[in-house]
């Protein structure tokens, strides 16, 4: 089932739900996690500024898996962005950055 997150606290929400459905406590999901009980009580409110690579570690730990909805052609731009990146790493020249919006 998919639930629309728009807001910081509705991100908070659910880490708060999935916490709760494996009766875990706080400052234990936070230990298991390898975050600090401070930054997950934060995230739990709903509070703004939370680390983007902290905040994925969380929800890999609690099972959350994050997509976003988009439109075909951010699909492709997307797909072709990633092949760039392989290509580029492949061959070890950096391209030069053009145009980029």
């Amino acid at each position: 089932m998919g639930i629309a997150l728009k807001t910081p606290e509705d991100i908070g929400n659910l880490v708060r739900a999935a916490r709760q459905a494996e009766n875990l406590r706080q400052d234990d999901a936070a230990g298991a996690i390898g975050v600090s009980d401070v930054f997950l009580w934060k995230l739990e409110k709903g509070g703004p500024g939370v680390r983007l690579d902290k905040l994925l570690q969380v929800f890999k730990a609690m099972g959350i898996q994050l997509s976003a909805e988009v439109s075909d052609n951010t699909v492709l731009c997307y797909q072709k962005l990633l092949e760039r990146k392989a290509s580029s790493k492949r061959s070890g020249v950096k391209k030069p950055r053009a145009n980029q919006r």
